[in-house]
């Protein structure tokens, strides 16, 4: 049943994440910079702040929820610590896991409710 939406709802992640991208936030917000070439589903709308837990915290005073997906890279989670040969630090993996910020992702969002976190967004300083 849900697959026959597949097609439907890939588009309609696609123009939130347009939407989503189009905002005007603070410089120290980066978005995903998605290559023309690519057709991108936007299963997450990942953003990056080096201020991520401040920014979550002040999304949450707004009414707009937000997950980390990955807090943790890979190389440091205890099921792989011993099993991965680490042969250099992976500095920008363990940036990249303090930075990650999941905003609101899936088909059923409004324009309303994501000019919403947009707004807030902007807000941000």
């Amino acid at each position: 049943m849900k697959l026959r939406c597949l097609e439907f709802e890939n588009k309609k992640r696609r123009h939130i994440a347009e939407l989503y991208s189009a905002c005007r936030a603070d410089v120290s917000v980066s978005f995903p910079n998605v290559d023309e070439n690519v057709y991108h589903v936007f299963h997450q709308y990942v953003v990056r702040s080096t201020a991520r837990d401040k920014l979550q915290g002040y999304l949450k005073s707004k009414g707009v929820g937000t997950l980390v997906h990955y807090p943790q890279p890979v190389h440091m989670q205890p099921a792989y610590s011993k099993r991965l040969p680490i042969l250099f630090p992976l500095l920008e993996s363990e940036r990249a896991a303090r930075e990650v910020l999941s905003l609101p992702m899936y088909p059923e969002l409004t324009d309303e409710q994501i000019r919403f976190v947009t707004s807030a967004l902007e807000e941000w300083v």
